[in-house]
């Protein structure tokens, strides 16, 4: 397990504030409010709104989770956290975590 140059923190900061207490309010909250802001905007229709909140939402969700990868805390360079998406930093690459299933239940629920 590697540490944060200096000794001090979470393992990995990267991920792990997605199982942080609230975080789920969070994101939900940060999505209505990108749904809401979607509506505002004079001359759109609900329909069309929900559809550019989808497919804002599910591109922001493939690039962050999927595509970058490494994390920028980490000071050793064999660390394999480095390699990985953010997606596989997730609960140290456990899968069906609680964390994982909600991120996996969002966009198909929307």
């Amino acid at each position: 397990m590697t540490s944060i140059a200096g000794g001090h923190g979470e393992p990995n900061p990267n991920s792990s504030w997605l199982s942080a207490r609230g975080f789920w309010l969070a994101y939900l909250l940060g999505l209505l409010s990108v749904h809401l802001i979607f509506l505002s905007v004079p001359f759109v229709s609900i329909p069309w709104a929900w559809t550019a909140t989808n497919l804002l939402h599910n591109a922001a969700h493939l690039y962050f989770l999927h595509v970058i990868k490494g994390a920028p805390w980490l000071s050793t360079e064999n660390d394999p956290s480095r390699r990985w998406t953010h997606w596989e930093q997730i609960d140290d690459g456990v899968q069906m975590t609680t964390t994982r299933k909600f991120l996996t239940a969002v966009p198909i629920v929307l």
